[in-house]
């Protein structure tokens, strides 16, 4: 769900424009060690539906022999888990303890795990693209996303969990829209975020959400580039009706990295620090988000927006190339973890990171 806690800011500069580094007295991010992360590969995803019900997924293994690699937050520690199918996740959502969903891919077709609170079961995740996104709510909603070359405006499926199958629940998408990010509060409050070329020859942003009783339709002003050479909405956290954070991430076209804002009236574009291409999002438990930047050193750093002004964290120093891929807030806590990986030629590191 990637939202729910507080991130605690320490210091701040001009709203909008630029990062500054947390003093060292300030509350930091952590490693948290464990033996379930004793192997060699990737942690790409994170996720909690409550305060002791969180999951992280990633993967070993190659393209022919993908191992699927669980780990489960039980209210003291990680610990490993087994997947009952080989495959390699791409996302993750925990509903509470008792439900929770993996969705992915392996070199025979798409898959799909789910969670009873006991063990988890494969199930059928239909072939309607590269499953890229799933969410969840603690009433045990969840939606997922799947495209094909959806970021650059391909094709793409919206699916939604009945209870015991993914099902396609036939969103009222404008023609020439893609769906590239969902945020799941409730049954009655579902988000989703893409882009639409209304004319075949520029983009825009687009969010629509669903009440309950009707979907909403918003196209987000400002250009994002033209068919194939555009931008793409990567994220959203929608606090409310009135709070929303989309997250822009540029690509190939002539436009800023930004988190768009919507205030129940209108939108607003708010450059992220240095023009840095933001990979996760969440909430920070209270108006804000936290964003993930691409980096390229021995650091995570996390990029803090608290509706004001954006300030930067940095983890702990690592061996290799250190890049943080999910974070979530866990609820019920001033906490916020992440969820990556420390790359050198010779293997992969997985960790995770707590903030709180």
């Amino acid at each position: 769900m990637r939202r729910k806690a507080a991130m605690v800011t320490a210091v701040a500069c001009g709203a909008g424009t630029l990062a500054l580094a947390a003093p060292a007295h300030a509350a930091g991010w952590r490693d948290i060690p464990s033996a379930a992360l004793n192997y060699n590969g990737t942690l790409d995803k994170v996720d909690f539906g409550a305060k002791n019900a969180g999951w992280a997924v990633g993967s070993a293994g190659d393209l022919f022999n993908p191992q699927a690699k669980l780990v489960r937050w039980n209210g003291s520690a990680w610990v490993a888990d087994q997947s009952p199918i080989g495959f390699t996740p791409t996302d993750v959502a925990v509903a509470n303890a008792n439900r929770a969903w993996v969705v992915g891919y392996s070199w025979n077709g798409t898959k799909g795990l789910y969670w009873n609170g006991t063990k988890w079961s494969e199930v059928s995740y239909p072939l309607v693209g590269f499953p890229t996104a799933v969410d969840a709510a603690p009433d045990g909603s969840a939606w997922s996303i799947a495209g094909i070359d959806a970021a650059a405006g391909g094709p793409c499926a919206i699916l939604r969990w009945t209870g015991s199958a993914w099902v396609d629940p036939k969103v009222p998408l404008p023609p020439s829209s893609t769906i590239t990010a969902v945020d799941v509060n409730s049954a009655n409050d579902v988000w989703l975020a893409g882009t639409v070329s209304s004319n075949g020859t520029s983009v825009n942003g687009l969010v629509m959400h669903w009440n309950g009783a009707k979907w909403t339709t918003r196209v987000v002003p400002g250009g994002m580039g033209v068919p194939g050479y555009q931008g793409t909405m990567h994220r959203i956290v929608a606090h409310s009706a009135n709070n929303v954070y989309v997250l822009r991430v540029r690509q190939n076209a002539q436009i800023t990295n930004a988190l768009m804002h919507w205030n129940g009236s209108s939108w607003r574009t708010i450059d992220t620090p240095l023009n840095a291409a933001g990979i996760g999002l969440s909430s920070d438990g209270g108006s804000g988000v936290v964003m993930l930047p691409i980096t390229t050193g021995g650091k995570t750093q996390y990029m803090h927006y608290d509706g004001a002004r954006w300030t930067t964290h940095n983890g702990p120093s690592r061996a290799g190339t250190v890049q943080a891929g999910d974070i979530d807030a866990r609820p019920g806590t001033s906490a916020v973890v992440s969820a990556g990986t420390a790359s050198d030629p010779s293997k992969k590191v997985p960790f995770i990171e707590y903030f709180g």
